[in-house]
């Protein structure tokens, strides 16, 4: 067995995200910073649109299908204004920021302004117009001709695109190792906090509510982004229905090789719409959600988490 000093490393069970339509799980993984916090609600949207599509797939009738896509603007608006959220988080907290790997944070902007160019979302964008007249609620001023025109507008293959954008964007924000995650510590007095894959850390709390010693650590099988990308993978499928055989969208999932451009969807979607101004990108390195570094040893908590204890784990050769 390995030991953090006198401390063991335990195998984990195996956990999955939590879902706020079950009973409560509390073993299950919970968003434990802010930026989690913000990826989980597009979870949530990416949940309810693949509950949507699933049921279109399976009407034979049009028109039915028609009326889920027009429910499906809803969910779909909140998972693009959810990433541009999680973007800015990453951007402007400090907190989320100060953890993302050297060679990322310049591309982020130009991950933001490339979702926003290919998904209408904003003043007078069709995605948002559609969601706030004819799918979140109908319009008092709207003709059922204009509501009529305005799905048209919506049609399949241009919502699935809206889609597929956004599933490349969150496929790529999920490599980066800013997201924090916990569980059910099994005990009083307790925290149970995955900062750094594959270690899960439980620590005791004093009777000052701040953690005061560092009780066990256990391995994860797998870590939570899993979920997320099992997630993406299943709404990609569950669309296929959308699309004809010559419209753009996502066709498979490929892991990244080392050395290859970790942002994806920087190089996916500028030929979805206009290409960008003459800005010139650097280059991208495959960025992997890595230990966190201290003189060569692995960091169980990161340095700039606020908490008395911060143990280290030299990596195994």
């Amino acid at each position: 067995m390995a030991h953090v000093g006198a401390v063991p490393i335990f195998a984990d069970q195996t956990r999955q995200l939590i879902d706020s339509a079950t009973e409560l799980q509390p073993h299950n993984w919970q968003p434990a910073n802010v930026a989690a916090e913000k990826l989980f609600r597009c979870i949530e949207s990416l949940r309810d649109i693949d509950e949507l599509l699933v049921s279109a797939k399976r009407s034979k009738n049009p028109v039915k299908r028609r009326r889920k896509l027009k429910i499906l603007l809803t969910p779909l608006h909140s998972l693009a204004e959810d990433i541009r959220t999680l973007l800015n988080d990453l951007e402007c907290n400090p907190d989320s920021y100060s953890r993302l790997p050297s060679g990322t944070r310049g591309l982020l902007p130009h991950m933001r302004s490339q979702l926003l160019r290919n998904v209408a979302i904003g003043s007078g964008g069709l995605l948002s117009t559609a969601r706030n007249k004819i799918s979140a609620h109908i319009d008092k001023d709207l003709s059922p001709e204009e509501m009529r025109e305005l799905l048209a507008l919506a049609e399949p293959a241009q919502v699935g695109l809206w889609l597929h954008a956004c599933v490349s964007v969150i496929s790529d924000l999920i490599k980066l190792p800013v997201f924090f995650w916990s569980c059910d510590a099994g005990r009083e007095n307790a925290v149970r906090i995955l900062f750094c894959e594959p270690f899960v850390v439980t620590m005791g709390i004093g009777a000052d509510g701040k953690v005061s010693s560092l009780l066990d650590i256990h391995l994860i099988p797998k870590p939570p982004r899993y979920d997320v990308l099992k997630l993406l993978m299943k709404v990609v499928s569950s669309s296929k229905w959308m699309f004809g055989p010559n419209d753009q969208r996502i066709a498979e999932f490929i892991e990244d090789a080392p050395e290859t451009p970790w942002a994806k969807s920087l190089d996916w979607l500028p030929h979805l719409g206009p290409s960008p101004s003459d800005v010139k990108l650097p280059p991208r390195p495959s960025v992997r959600p890595n230990a966190f570094r201290d003189g060569g040893r692995t960091l169980l908590i990161p340095t700039n988490v606020s908490f008395f204890v911060k143990p280290r784990i030299r990596p195994t050769t």
